[in-house]
């Protein structure tokens, strides 16, 4: 059972290229089915690994990345849970949760009053000197909503965090926020 394994695993990595060489070199190159069949071997690149930011520059970069974020908005994060904001007419409320997109966890508006309209929705990454970086995949977000009021009013907002797929699963989080938008002036 086991030598028929082995086996088959030998053909498996064969099949993928895995023991293909270069005929003039000892390096390992990509090999691709190319037209009627035939090996085509790509040269390897002059790909260079990125270099990591320090932990200074990480922080610089978080730093930034929340204040542009926060810039001419009326801003609210995780730290806004329950509580109540105001704003006047003519204003954005930006409401910005931090969420796991790559995994599939997201941020989902169940109740928004009515006095206020969206007016975008936008993600950046919890960590952007290293999540910015070339080949960088998955890791946390932030998840952002803004919303412009269209009259003056009091509501709450409401939204969970969940997979939108599975509908029978409670939420992994909840978040609520009271608004209050006041006439301008």
């Amino acid at each position: 059972m086991r030598l028929g394994i082995a086996a088959m695993s030998l053909l498996a990595l064969g099949a993928c290229g895995y023991f293909s060489k270069a005929a003039d070199t000892a390096e390992m190159v990509d090999v691709a089915p190319g037209p009627a069949g035939e090996e085509v071997v790509s040269e390897p690149s002059d790909w260079e690994e990125p270099v990591m930011p320090t932990p200074e520059e990480a922080a610089r970069a978080a730093e930034e990345a929340q204040n542009k974020a926060e810039a001419g908005v009326v801003y609210v994060g995780a730290d806004k849970k329950g509580t109540t904001v105001t704003l006047k007419m003519g204003e954005t409320l930006r409401i910005e949760l931090e969420s796991i997109p790559t995994a599939g966890y997201v941020w989902n508006l169940v109740e928004t009053p009515d006095f206020m309209q969206p007016a975008g929705e936008s993600t950046r990454p919890t960590d952007p000197a290293y999540q910015n970086l070339p080949g960088y995949t998955g890791g946390n977000h932030y998840l952002s909503f803004d919303f412009t009021p269209k009259a003056a009013g009091t509501g709450t907002f409401k939204l969970t965090e969940g997979r939108p797929w599975e509908t029978d699963e409670e939420p992994m989080d909840r978040f609520e926020v009271t608004v209050t938008v006041t006439p301008e002036g």
